[in-house]
């Protein structure tokens, strides 16, 4: 790919909460078959936040990402994301979909798996471009020349009253229902969010879910991640951040720099 990325990853249980009910992917060698020659590549980061219980919770995440690493190294050679935007967009979203499906069969038919469901953001890097696909409250950042800006928004009822104009920013921050999920994949999905960013040298793609940014201030989040320190000392300190912070939920993150 003409960008070279680095990348870390952790993920943590908390401090309140008894297992962790959330799951990631990275796979970051995808080959994308261009004519005679596998010459270009794609790299795919992916966070999952299991909601309905610690059973049917983490199955669900463990479901999505699974289904996520089953499609992409099983089409390791296939011409998979080499076409438009627009038709690369549309192949996350029936991906997404059709793990929809599957996780809501599963909670149908097993018993102690009822109502689970599950969050899920995800971002693909490929040549210059950078797809997201998101369902949920998990969330995907760009830092970019100091500006820390959210390429997702929540799936909740808060941010769905705020988006109607019954309350304000501040108001939705603050609102009990600021976790209420409006969809989530096994729950109810109407609509896959899809973006398609251009990448810049120098960009800092974070991905998370929200036992990180409901702990840990975004003004803190973006000195983190601008502190220029990778490897895996950013993620160390983005997680390390949110367990001072009292560490009330899993912490998932991945951050993902374009050299």
């Amino acid at each position: 790919m003409p960008h070279i990325i680095r990348y870390c990853t952790k993920t943590h249980k908390g401090l309140k909460k008894l297992s962790n009910e959330d799951s990631f992917v990275v796979i970051d060698d995808i080959s994308i078959k261009s004519g005679l020659r596998d010459d270009r590549a794609a790299a795919l980061f992916a966070v999952a936040d299991g909601i309905s219980g610690r059973i049917g919770g983490k199955k669900a995440s463990n479901m999505a990402v699974s289904c996520l690493r089953k499609y992409f190294e099983g089409h390791q050679k296939g011409n998979i994301v080499g076409g438009e935007k627009e038709e690369n967009l549309k192949v996350l979203e029936r991906l997404i979909f059709e793990i929809h499906e599957k996780i809501s069969m599963t909670s149908d038919k097993v018993e102690k798996c009822r109502y689970m469901g599950t969050t899920l953001s995800l971002l693909l890097v490929h040549k210059m471009s950078a797809l997201i696909a998101h369902v949920g409250d998990s969330r995907i950042y760009r830092l970019r020349s100091g500006n820390l800006i959210k390429l997702t928004h929540d799936d909740t009822v808060a941010q769905l009253s705020m988006e109607m104009g019954h309350m304000g920013a501040e108001e939705a921050e603050r609102h009990p229902l600021r976790h209420a999920l409006s969809q989530a994949l096994g729950q109810g999905v109407d609509m896959v969010q899809l973006r398609f960013e251009e990448l810049r040298a120098g960009d800092i793609f974070l991905l998370c879910t929200d036992g990180l940014y409901e702990t840990v201030p975004e003004k803190e989040i973006k000195d983190l991640l601008e502190a220029g320190v990778m490897g895996s000392q950013v993620c160390d300190s983005l997680v390390c951040r949110a367990l001072g912070g009292g560490g009330p939920d899993n912490i998932t993150v991945i951050v993902v720099q374009v050299l």
